[in-house]
């Protein structure tokens, strides 16, 4: 029986994830379903369907389009389980560092699609109210002691801690709100995690089920926040926020430097990505 909805909600996923060159098991198409899929064997079946009228293929448990060119990918899947394996230092060190409240690893790593010889390794941070910037300064110098920093001569670890945002600012914006941040906050491998931030986190950006409505976790009371006296710490805050301002160069016009939120962003692929699932996605 044909369950047009199905089809087109499998459909929309596999060719969102086509940009990627990425195929999705059972469970990550569920996950990341663009349509919910409340039947399971209903989805089955429509996956055979589907599979019958050569629309898509099936290789190892995992689905993509007929039209897809998925090459190396066990590869990718293996080095990206290997180098989570590596991060457990890195982890190990930032869970004792104060003021970070949650490291998750975002971007490829975190979709297990990471190709070493082209991806960086993305890391979103969330800080204590009125310490980001000196969370960025204490970040930076021990990613530098590790050797692990992201630079051009460095060809293992290549860590790029390319959000840091406060606790007290969580929420995304409505107007950056979209199809590509909704995949990237599910996405998010949690790594270092305090004071159940990934969730409170993840509870204050619950409109990512509007665009992904099988994500699923347990939403959790959020105190209401207030702001706490002007200290020493804030002061060196401000301090340190306009020095490393001054100090950073070869801006790309992307980059977002604020008291709460640091986002640095050579190129914006989130627009390539939305134009080329706008025109290919079934309405």
């Amino acid at each position: 029986m044909i369950n047009n909805e199905y089809h087109n909600h499998i459909l929309n996923t596999l060719q969102y994830k086509k940009i990627f060159t990425q195929p999705l098991s059972l469970h990550q198409l569920i996950h990341f379903g663009h349509g919910s899929f409340s039947d399971r064997d209903l989805l089955e079946k429509s996956l055979q369907e589907l599979i019958n009228n050569k629309k898509i293929k099936t290789k190892d448990g995992r689905f993509y389009l007929n039209s897809s060119r998925i090459k190396n990918y066990q590869k990718r899947l293996s080095r990206s389980k290997e180098m989570f394996e590596e991060l457990n230092l890195v982890k190990n060190i930032f869970e004792r560092v104060p003021f970070i409240k949650f490291i998750g690893v975002s971007g490829s790593l975190a979709s297990f699609n990471y190709d070493e010889e082209t991806d960086d390794i993305d890391f979103f941070i969330v800080c204590s109210e009125g310490r980001l910037w000196i969370t960025r300064l204490i970040s930076v110098l021990i990613f530098k002691l590790l050797n692990v920093y992201v630079n051009d001569k460095n060809s293992y670890l290549k860590i790029c801690p390319n959000i840091y945002v406060s606790s007290s600012t969580m929420s995304w914006p409505v107007e950056r709100r979209n199809i590509y941040v909704a995949h990237e906050i599910a996405m998010l491998q949690p790594l270092v995690n305090k004071d159940n931030c990934y969730l409170k986190f993840l509870t204050v950006n619950k409109w990512v089920k509007d665009y992904l409505p099988n994500f699923d976790f347990t939403e959790i009371e959020i105190t209401n926040h207030k702001n706490h006296a002007t200290s020493l710490l804030d002061l060196l805050d401000s301090f340190l926020m306009k020095s490393q301002k001054k100090a950073m160069k070869n801006f790309s016009g992307f980059e977002v430097l604020e008291k709460d939120l640091i986002h640095f962003l050579k190129v914006d692929h989130s627009l390539r990505v939305l134009d080329s699932y706008t025109k290919k996605k079934i309405s």
